[in-house]
Parts: structure tokens; sequence; C-alpha cells
């Protein structure tokens, strides 16, 4: 006994098909973020940004210029924690994003700033590879310092 299809039902599996393929291909295609430059920028948020980048991609050295002296002495003298101290920095299997919500002055001293932030991670797994998805948000001091603003809270971004 042959099988045998009429020209409707062989349209419905086509489009069935071609939906499927459409389906698995927009689920597995990764989207490659836009590669992020430091700034160079005069702004109190130009050290947040420049340590979080300089932290994801283990440039301890330029992470450590974005923070206040006071910051470095504490992690010099306390060398247990924190990957301004020679700790290695693991950001984790997620993908982040840090979002800038909000800059405030401060109204008493105008060498001091607080720059609210979000950061948003990504994890990939679950069904389909869907992942997981979720936001945390800080306030974080800068100081003018030595002509720069830097971070002046010990912020590694974890």
């Amino acid at each position: 006994m042959k099988l045998r299809l009429d020209k409707f039902t062989l349209a419905v599996l086509a489009v069935v098909g071609l939906l499927l393929v459409a389906a698995v291909i927009t689920v597995n295609r990764g989207s490659t973020p836009a590669a992020q430059e430091y700034r160079t920028d005069d702004a109190p948020e130009t050290p947040v940004v420049n340590a979080f980048l300089a932290l994801q991609q283990g440039d301890i050295a330029t992470a450590r210029k974005q923070y206040s002296q006071e910051v470095i002495a504490r992690a010099d003298e306390d060398k247990s924690y924190g990957p301004l101290s020679g700790q290695t920095y693991y950001g984790g299997d997620s993908a982040r994003r840090l979002r800038l919500i909000e800059t405030r002055s401060d109204p008493e001293d105008s060498n001091r700033a607080f720059v609210s932030i979000a950061i948003d991670n990504y994890n990939t797994g679950g069904v389909f590879n869907s992942g997981s998805t979720w936001t945390y948000e800080r306030v974080i001091e800068v100081v003018r310092e030595d002509g720069a603003w830097k971070i002046n809270v010990d912020e590694f971004f974890y």
C-alpha cells in the first residue's frame, strides 16, 4: 500500500518544515555584541564604564586606573579580596551589559557624584537554550582626583 499525499497536504508539510527551520535558526543564532571601547570624556560615568569593560576583559591594569587612591590602598592592603588586589576575576558564564541610569552631582561637593547603574546578566541554557535574564542596580560614588573622575567604592561588578 503506497501512501499518497495530495497537493494541499504537501504544501502544509512544506510550510511546517520551513517554520521549523526558521525557528531553529532563530533560536541558535547568537547575536554578537558590538565591540565596546573605553571612554575618554571627562564625565562621572567614564570610570564606571571603563572599569566595567576592563574587568570583563581581564585588563586589571586599566581597571585599577579607574579607582581612587583610597580604594587602591585598601585593595593593596587586603590581598584576600577583589581583582584589584591580585585575585583572579571571574565574571561568571553570563553575558553582561552595563546601563547608565542617572548621574547626580553632590550639591555640597562639586568633586563628588553618584552614578546609578543597572547590570543585565544573560545566561544561556534551559529549553531550546533560552537561558535567563536578571538585572541588579547599584549606585556608585565617584570623586574627582588628580583632575579625573575615579570610583570611590569597592565595586567590582560581580
